[in-house]
C-alpha cells in the first residue's frame, strides 16, 4: 500500500513541474509593435537605418504618412522578464553561423521572433533583406489575428449578414447606420474625431476580369448611390490625384481582389483611407464586396485599418 502511495506522489510532483515549464506569459503590446532587441551602436548604424527602413516603411493607402511597424529598440542586457512579451520581436546577434530565422512563442504566446545572426554587420544585413518581405508577412498576419483576438472578446450581435448568406466578426462599437432593399449594409462606429465605417454588399459575377479601373467604377458608383456626403449633391468617391494600391490575394482560400488608397466627396472637403475587397463566391455565383473606410481628421488611421482588414478577414461563407 505504502508503495502505492510512493508512485502517486512522484507522478503529481511530474505532472506539476511539467505544468510550470511549459507555461507561456501573454503576449502584450500595441498593436502593429515590434520590439527591436540590438546593441545601442548597431541601432545607431547603417545596420539600423537599415532596419527603420524595412519595418519603419510606409504604411500603404494613407493619407497621411504613418510607419508600417512601430519600432521599440530594446539593448541587450534590458531583454528579459516583462521586456520579453512583446508579441512581435526582432533579434540582431552576432555570432559565427550566418543564419536568420523566425520562432514561435518563444518567450510568451502568441508571438513571433524574427531572429538574424551573423559574424558581421555586412552579413546580416544580406541576412536581414532576404528575409524581410517573409517576417513582414509573418509579423501583418500576426497582427490581424490579434486585432480579431481582441474584437472577439466584445462582438455585435447582429443578424444581417446572414440575410447574405456569410458572417463576420464586428466590435460591438459598431451599429447598422444604413441599409436598402438591396441588402447593402453600412455599419459605423464613432471615433473621437470622426468615424469609422464598414459596407458590405454583393454583385453577380461578371465574365470581365477585376481590374483596378472596373473597382473604381464600382466604388464610385456605390459611393453615389448609398454614401453621401453633408451636403446636398455629395457623395464619396475615389479620390482621383493619386492612383490606389491594387493586387489579387486569397481569403479562406477564395480568389479576392484588394484595393487600398484614400476617397475624397464630390462637392464637399472631406477624404481619407479605404480598404475595398472584392471576393469571388463561385459557390453561390457571386461577388462578396467589403469595404471599410475612415474619416477621423488629425487622427492616426493605420490601426483602424488594421481593424478593417481583421473583420474582413473573418468571414465565414455560410
Amino acid at each position: 500500500m505504502a508503495k502505492r502511495v510512493y508512485i502517486l506522489v512522484v507522478l503529481f510532483f511530474f505532472s506539476c513541474d511539467q505544468t510550470t515549464t511549459s507555461y507561456k506569459p501573454k503576449s502584450s503590446g500595441n498593436i502593429h509593435t515590434v520590439s527591436v532587441v540590438v546593441e545601442n551602436k548597431v541601432w545607431n548604424s547603417k545596420l539600423g537605418d537599415n532596419l527603420r527602413e524595412v519595418f519603419a516603411s510606409e504604411f500603404e493607402g494613407l493619407p497621411q504618412q504613418e510607419p508600417l511597424f512601430t519600432l521599440v529598440h530594446i539593448p541587450p542586457k534590458i531583454f528579459k522578464d516583462f521586456a520579453r512579451e512583446g508579441r512581435n520581436i526582432i533579434k540582431i546577434s552576432p555570432n559565427t553561423v550566418d543564419t536568420a530565422y523566425i520562432e514561435k512563442n518563444k518567450y510568451a504566446s502568441p508571438q513571433l521572433v524574427l531572429n538574424i545572426e551573423g559574424p558581421n554587420t555586412k552579413t546580416i544585413t544580406k541576412r536581414l533583406n532576404k528575409i524581410s518581405s517573409k517576417a513582414i508577412l509573418a509579423f501583418r498576419n500576426n497582427e490581424v489575428m490579434e486585432k480579431q483576438r481582441r474584437i472577439r472578446k466584445s462582438v455585435l450581435k447582429t443578424e444581417e449578414f446572414k440575410a447574405l448568406g456569410f458572417n463576420l466578426t464586428l466590435p460591438s462599437a459598431y451599429s447598422l447606420f444604413k441599409k436598402d432593399d438591396q441588402n447593402k449594409l453600412w455599419f459605423q462606429r464613432e471615433t473621437k474625431k470622426g468615424s469609422v465605417n464598414f459596407l458590405t454588399y454583393t454583385l453577380p459575377i461578371i465574365s470581365q476580369q477585376i481590374t483596378l479601373e472596373k473597382v473604381i467604377k464600382i466604388r464610385d458608383s456605390i459611393g453615389k448611390e448609398f454614401v453621401p456626403g453633408r451636403n446636398e449633391g455629395s457623395y464619396v468617391i475615389t479620390e482621383k490625384a493619386y492612383e490606389p494600391y491594387f493586387n489579387k490575394i486569397k481569403i479562406k482560400n477564395l480568389t479576392a481582389f484588394k484595393t487600398k488608397g484614400t476617397w475624397e466627396v464630390v462637392n464637399d472637403y472631406m477624404a481619407g483611407p479605404f480598404l475595398n475587397v472584392i471576393i469571388e463566391d463561385t459557390k453561390n455565383q457571386r461577388f462578396i464586396v467589403f469595404e471599410g473606410f475612415v474619416f477621423s481628421p488629425s487622427d492616426r488611421k493605420r490601426e483602424y485599418m488594421v481593424e478593417i482588414d481583421a473583420i474582413i478577414k473573418s468571414l465565414k461563407i455560410l
